[in-house]
This record gives structure tokens, sequence and C-alpha cells, in this order.
């Protein structure tokens, strides 16, 4: 029985759904202010950039990033189909200006062209990719050459000390990600603590 309810809960981080999703996607609206605030921090943006976040959930993110008054253009992809609702339904405005796009799609195969993003974000998702070249290579492919590429994660210490993260989580230690990050092609720039022993940003960037 206790198996089972960690698994329950942990696959909700991963794919939120339902009520439970909605409930747990608001919490963690709240427990990763910092986390958020380390994207809105260091993504250097700049007008008319296109900027892809993987993974929007509720759509928090998006709707604080586009409260910096900078005209840029934002998609965004999700596995989940009841985050896509809520997420669309946030950021209803953006939609109808025809600024926001949200699509149902995973990292590991997307439907984008080339060299189509300026920036790409994502925030605790990286436990949930089964493949990690493949997507790290998708990634590369997504991102115009001098673009960004932010990464934020909790550390394999502090995920283990939660009681959700037994079953369904792919750990990874600070120094396995940014070495996966740089053998798929992108350059390191940054390796950004956000909270000691529990946070970090990761920012790579696609040479010229």
């Amino acid at each position: 029985m206790l198996k089972w309810f960690v698994t329950f809960v942990g696959s909700h981080f991963g794919k939120p759904r339902g009520l439970v999703g909605i409930v747990l996607a608001r919490m963690m609206n709240i427990v990763n202010h910092k986390l958020h605030n380390a994207i809105l921090n260091n993504i250097q943006l700049e007008e008319n950039n296109a900027v892809l976040e993987i993974g929007f959930g509720n759509g928090y993110l998006i709707h604080k990033i586009f409260r910096k008054k900078i005209p840029i253009s934002m998609c965004g992809i999700d596995i989940s189909a009841d985050m896509l609702k809520v997420a669309t339904a946030r950021n209803r405005k953006h939609i109808r200006n025809n600024c926001l796009t949200l699509l149902k799609e995973n990292i590991a195969q997307t439907s984008f062209a080339d060299n189509t993003f300026d920036r790409i974000i994502t925030i605790n998702t990286i436990y949930y990719w089964s493949d990690l070249p493949g997507c790290f290579a998708e990634i590369k492919r997504l991102l115009k050459p001098g673009g960004l590429f932010l990464n934020v994660l909790f550390t394999k210490e502090f995920l283990d000390t939660m009681f959700f993260t037994k079953y369904g989580f792919r750990k990874s230690s600070i120094a396995e990600i940014i070495s996966q990050t740089q053998e798929n092609g992108l350059k390191l720039i940054a390796a950004i603590e956000i909270e000691k022993n529990k946070s970090y940003c990761i920012v790579a960037g696609k040479e010229l």
C-alpha cells in the first residue's frame, strides 16, 4: 500500500492530471518560487526572442515571463493534457494575441523546426526524461546559434530526502547533468547554485 501511494504521488509530479495534479501544480508554484526566480534572473531576454518552456505545468512561469513586458513569442510543451487546459485558461490573453502557443508534446521528439528558439527553459523535468542524450540532442537542434538553455533542478542529495522520489525519478548528480549537457554539444556557461546543496540553474549555450 505504501509503495502504491508513493508511486501514485510521484507520478503526478511527472505528469499532473486530474484534481490531484491541479492541486500539486499549485503547491509547486509556491515551493518552486526560488527556482522560478532563477529563470527570471538569468534568462537574459531580448526583444523579439522566441522562447520555449519544456513542461509548463499550469502556466505559472509563462505568466511571470510575460509580466516582464518584453515583446517576445513563447511556446510551451507539456505531456499532460490536463495541464494544457489549465495553462491555456491562465494565459488566454497571450494566446489570443498570437504571442503564445501551447502544445501537448514531449521533448524527446517535438514538431518544431531546427534553430527555432533563442531561449529554452525548464524546471524540474529532467528527472522524467527516459532518454537523456536524445532529449539534449533535441534541445540543441531547437536552439538557435548563440541561444541559451536554462535547466533548473534539484540535486540528487535533496531528492533522496523526499519520500515521493523513490519511484519513477531519474536522479543524477549535478556533475552528471553538466557532463551530459556538454557531451551532447552544448557549451556550459554557468552552474548557479540557487540554494546550497539543494538546487541549481545550469546555463548552457549553443555556439555560433
